[in-house]
């Protein structure tokens, strides 16, 4: 048995090259310089070489940014701006001639607007039960999982604080008011009750001011873009400040305090 291992051993050395060991490829110095930093430094370059890669990817998503106007406003209800983007050119348009001044300096004043479509239960069904003048069936059927998702969408914005001023349908602006510390008051803020204020009691039985009335302000009655892109009963509304985001900063929301007042002049 013994034996037998021997001629094998014998038979492989052969085979390799007269029994003689072939000696171990050395490597460079740089590779051995190498080797050992990543052995002493592993960890510190995998940290840096994320904070390299995270910078470049902020970078270039602000420069490919888009530049925001001087103000952010948001709509949301059953607008269709989804499929009536000259309906929305129109009314940012508008809203831009309301600006006390341009506030970021480039010589224009603009606003920033960004739209959600968003149904109520009943604004679904009532759209898609409607029917044409002939009484002949004309509804519109409303993706309800779509509908769920945009809501999300929105509020996790809004939570963003980008932006302060709102125009939203009745429904929505009811949502939110029963909300605490989320939209402002306008008694509070004008020093007075509005006329055409949009009023709600709380469960605390305070009664607030969570809105105004678009169809009794002069921004409704003398701009026809504003009256063909939002509904008469749409509501001007205006978050209270937040902790991160342009709300949080009390230069920029002052700027939105000023636009809203002009905007809800009777």
């Amino acid at each position: 048995m013994e034996h037998n291992r021997d001629e094998k051993r014998e038979a492989r050395e052969i085979r390799l090259g007269g029994g003689k060991k072939r000696p171990e490829k050395e490597h460079g110095k740089l590779y051995r310089w190498l080797d050992n930093f990543w052995y002493h430094h592993k960890w510190a370059t995998l940290a840096t070489l994320f904070l390299v890669i995270v910078i470049t990817v902020c970078a270039l998503q602000m420069c490919s940014r888009e530049e925001k106007g001087d103000i952010t406003v948001v709509t949301a209800g059953p607008y269709g701006f989804v499929t009536n983007e000259a309906g929305l050119l129109d009314l940012k348009n508008c809203l831009s001639t309301y600006l006390p001044e341009d506030y970021n300096g480039n010589g224009i004043k603009d606003i920033t607007v960004y739209s959600y479509s968003i149904f109520s239960e009943d604004e679904a069904t009532e759209l898609e039960n409607r029917v044409d003048e002939n009484g002949e069936p004309a509804g519109v059927a409303v993706d309800r999982y779509q509908n769920t998702q945009e809501y999300s969408n929105f509020s996790q914005y809004l939570q963003t604080g980008d932006a302060a001023v709102l125009f939203l349908s009745p429904w929505l602006a009811e949502e939110y008011s029963k909300r605490s510390s989320v939209l402002v008051d306008f008694a509070e803020l004008l020093e007075k009750e509005p006329e055409n204020g949009a009023y709600a009691t709380l469960e605390s039985g305070k009664t607030v001011c969570y809105g105004i009335k678009l169809c009794e302000t002069a921004l409704w009655r003398e701009n026809s873009a504003v009256r063909s892109a939002l509904p008469e009963n749409t509501v001007i509304c205006m978050m209270m400040p937040g902790i991160i985001g342009n709300n949080s900063d009390q230069e920029i929301y002052n700027r939105a305090i000023d636009y809203v007042k002009k905007l809800i002049e009777q």
